[in-house]
């Protein structure tokens, strides 16, 4: 179901709302929106795509879909999710999201029942706005900035602690994955971020991108196999990630300065 658009046109515009019980697999996009548009998970499961990352969203968690941009997403096969939606736009929008997580990604994760809790009764507040017969758009705009309050952004100190979570996981996932054909876009996707923010925290925490750090992880493994290890150079190239071991023998001499098998005839002289 969905109720009418309202009429006004100020700093902040609601313009419709509503929500829906999805069938499994049912998807919508890719699509262009000429507005936001913000959706709530009330239950089951589904995922988002945007920029070619795909977020999997349970109850509690939203996502918002930024105007003239390309977007896609669908519910579960198993748990197809419940949704309510809120369409939104006007000229201070950027201001009031700069104040929700919303400011460095395009997804919100609940962190607790209590979160879940005032996020969902939000959004239902927010619904009766639209269906009370006054339709009094101050109360309207109210209970948006309510339900937007609930994904404000942390302090500085839980931002650091949810950036140390973030970095921490890509780091695991790298340690885990490094011997795999993995991109950037798979550490992203894991995370659950963009990968422009992944390439914020790398750079701020390491200085280097994720791409950098992730060769210099399967480097450093390729040496010290190479070093304690009769593995071939083939074989330590799969081993480490690489496709193919001439791409491996550049990638190696292009860190260290030496290739794998003069590296390892220095080390063991």
């Amino acid at each position: 179901m969905e109720y009418e658009k309202s009429t006004e046109q100020d700093f902040l515009s609601v313009y419709f709302c509503g929500k829906e019980d999805c069938d499994p697999c049912h998807s919508f996009g890719p699509a262009i929106r000429p507005h936001y548009l913000l959706h709530v998970v009330l239950d089951g499961k589904g995922f988002y795509r945007k920029n070619g990352i795909t977020h999997t969203l349970h109850k509690g968690d939203a996502f918002l879909i930024p105007p003239m941009e390309s977007t896609y997403y669908e519910a579960d096969r198993e748990r197809p999710w419940s949704y309510a939606w809120v369409g939104f736009d006007g000229k201070n929008c950027n201001h009031i999201l700069a104040e929700t997580v919303f400011a460095d990604s395009f997804v919100f994760r609940s962190t607790s029942k209590e979160t879940t809790r005032r996020l969902c009764d939000s959004i239902e507040l927010l619904l009766q706005s639209f269906q009370s017969p006054d339709k009094n758009q101050l109360r309207l705009t109210g209970n948006f900035l309510l339900l937007l309050s609930c994904m404000q952004n942390p302090s500085d100190k839980k931002r650091e602690e949810v950036t140390h979570q973030y970095l921490q996981r890509a780091r695991e996932y790298i340690d885990n994955n490094y011997s795999y054909d993995i991109k950037v876009s798979d550490i992203a996707c894991h995370v659950g971020i963009d990968r422009t923010y992944l390439y914020k925290i790398f750079m701020e925490a390491e200085q280097i991108s994720p791409k950098q750090y992730l060769m210099r992880h399967r480097i450093r493994i390729a040496t010290q196999m190479l070093c304690s290890s009769s593995y071939t150079i083939t074989e330590i190239a799969f081993s480490c990630g690489f496709k193919d071991s001439s791409s491996f023998c550049n990638h190696f001499k292009k860190q260290t300065g030496f290739s794998p098998r003069k590296f390892r005839q220095a080390f063991l002289s």
